[in-house]
């Protein structure tokens, strides 16, 4: 029988405006519960055809991926901003791996209670079919609150990309 871990906030995170109300949910979670929050930023792997690139120009491939990298870095820093703004303590990770599969181990490791992510609209029933969300909601080892996009005003803020 597992014994009762601590209570974690997780937010699957990305610069997403679905993402971006998700963290502002955990952040309002953890107010109330008065525990800090942790979010994941999932770094999916490059394509395949970036071989062509680092086979043809090396140095061009070295300055994708450290852009790449920056990019996943500034969505961190926009998390923890984000809960130093609201007086709540957010702890930021980057994850190497495929998205879904990057976020169940990363909860399974933390032994996480709750999985916050934002909901995308999906215009087809079949993109909603496929889709992350459902993904997680099925595979992760936790529950998982799926957050609708907030109506604005006020609180609203530009993410790491300034949309």
């Amino acid at each position: 029988m597992r014994q009762a871990s601590p209570f974690h906030k997780i937010v699957a995170y990305d610069d997403s405006p679905a993402a971006r109300d998700a963290l502002r949910a955990g952040i309002e979670l953890c107010k109330l519960v008065d525990k800090p929050l942790e979010t994941i930023t999932v770094m999916e792997p490059p394509p395949a055809y970036s071989g062509f690139i680092v086979a043809v120009a090396p140095d061009v491939a070295r300055g994708l991926e450290m852009d790449r990298r920056q990019h996943h870095e500034k969505i961190v820093e926009f998390a923890v901003a984000e809960g130093r703004r609201h007086d709540i303590a957010v702890t930021g990770h980057v994850v190497e791996a495929a998205e879904v599969d990057g976020v169940i181990s990363f909860l399974r490791q933390r032994e996480a209670d709750l999985l916050v992510i934002g909901l995308r609209h999906h215009n087809s029933h079949v993109a909603r079919l496929w889709s992350t969300v459902a993904s997680l909601e099925q595979e992760a080892p936790c529950n998982v609150l799926a957050i609708r996009a907030f109506s604005g005003g006020a609180e609203a803020t530009d993410g790491p990309s300034g949309r």
